[in-house]
């Protein structure tokens, strides 16, 4: 069984024991986080579709770790005007372990 939920602005399709990235949530690792936008069940039988999501369908999660992408460098420039701007970002991501997905009641 596999299921496809929305995060932010992100959509992910995941089984039970997948691993992905994610935005930062807050937690210590080990620590349950629960996906509640559930917009596709599918594996057995029949694909469930929400409307916009299933309702009382969710995917729970656990958390492995945190940690930061690498630095991007954004420079503006604009020729003749005298301008520069240089800024660094470093995105602050979460890793968890899909532990299950669990189906309308």
């Amino acid at each position: 069984m596999y299921a496809i939920f929305e995060d932010g602005s992100h959509q992910f399709r995941v089984r039970e024991g997948d691993t992905i990235v994610v935005d930062r949530r807050d937690g210590e690792p080990g620590s349950e986080v629960v996906f509640p936008k559930v917009l596709l069940l599918a594996g057995d039988g029949a694909p469930i579709i929400g409307v916009p999501v299933v309702e009382g369908a969710r995917v729970v999660a656990t958390i492995v770790d945190e940690f930061r992408d690498k630095k991007i460098i954004i420079q503006k420039f604009r020729r003749r005007k005298n301008m520069r701007r240089r800024n660094g970002h470093r995105q602050s991501h979460t890793r968890v372990r899909i532990a299950s997905v669990i189906g309308p009641a």
